[in-house]
């Protein structure tokens, strides 16, 4: 399964718009923004159809996991929206993580816990809101919960350094950038130890390098720190050190440019779980694309 998709999901009183365009969607929002009513509407159409007094509009059918046998559920069916809320204690286990790895399915999880076992995209995290009520009809819409990460210009403020989650490439690419500039860079060793260089960095100003197609888990913490101390940080996101290379323009040819333009349309959940792993794979394949240790190289 592949692509992005709009899913509407309705009955007389209340429309949920939802715009999925990865395997792995965290669906979060503030109490009473409707969240649990969505999952149980899939629930009412699965059970009983249109008598449900629900409507679906799909490319591809709606179904739930719930209860002890969410994992034979999950084997019966190919090629759907998977819905989850947080109610299912199941979603923070291991099995969960492993079990939906090599599915051609994708899945929107209703949760305010960051999920650290799952590899997800920080442009996934999606917030439900209520757009517009009118003649006692709601109308709720998905909205990336990380649109728009205020930061300071770094044109007008000079850096103190730079921090990579990683301590091999993406290190070693910023650490040549950062030698020439005159400033440090950091590596945090993984990126669920950024917000303790953070804090030991605190009074000073940092660009901070993460891969976002697998950040999702870990963006709340930074961004909550990021608000706090908005003078300190500016986050930079690429997908990963591969989407950051061939975006460059190091290979000029027409299908990478359409790859990367949509992502998405070329991404096949069954085989990648991530955007990360889809790009790694897409670089080792391009006839003369460099390795990653780039830099030494030349």
């Amino acid at each position: 399964m592949k692509g992005s998709s709009t899913i509407r999901i309705h009955n007389r009183r209340v429309t949920f718009t939802l715009e999925i365009e990865r395997n792995l969607t965290i669906l979060c929002g503030n109490s009473a923004t409707g969240k649990t009513t969505l999952v149980n509407y899939v629930a009412y159409y699965e059970e009983l159809g249109p008598k449900s007094g629900v409507s679906i509009e799909s490319p591809r059918p709606c179904i739930t996991l719930r209860g002890s046998e969410w994992q034979e559920k999950l084997q019966r069916n190919h090629g759907c929206f998977v819905f989850l809320d947080e109610g299912n204690s199941f979603i923070h286990s291991k099995d969960f993580a492993q079990a939906i790895q090599k599915t051609d399915h994708y899945y929107i999880i209703i949760t305010r816990a960051n999920l650290f076992q799952l590899p997800y995209s920080v442009h996934s995290i999606l917030e439900l809101r209520k757009t517009t009520s009118r003649f006692n009809h709601t109308y709720n819409h998905t909205y990336p919960r990380y649109d728009f990460i205020p930061q300071f210009d770094s044109k007008k403020h000079q850096l103190d350094y730079y921090l990579t989650e990683d301590s091999n490439s993406g290190y070693e690419f910023f650490s040549f950038l950062a030698d020439r500039e005159s400033i440090r860079c950091l590596s945090s060793n993984g990126k669920d130890h950024i917000l303790s260089v953070l804090r030991n960095e605190e009074g000073q100003r940092g660009l901070i390098i993460a891969e976002g197609a697998a950040f999702g888990a870990s963006m709340a913490s930074v961004y909550q720190y990021l608000q706090m101390h908005p003078k300190e940080i500016i986050l930079y996101l690429p997908e990963s050190f591969e989407w950051l290379v061939l975006s460059s323009g190091v290979l000029q040819d027409k299908e990478t440019r359409e790859i990367l333009s949509q992502p998405e349309n070329y991404i096949e959940s069954h085989d990648y779980f991530s955007w990360e792993r889809f790009l790694l794979t897409c670089w080792k394949k391009k006839p003369g694309a460099p390795s990653r240790n780039i830099l030494k190289e030349n």
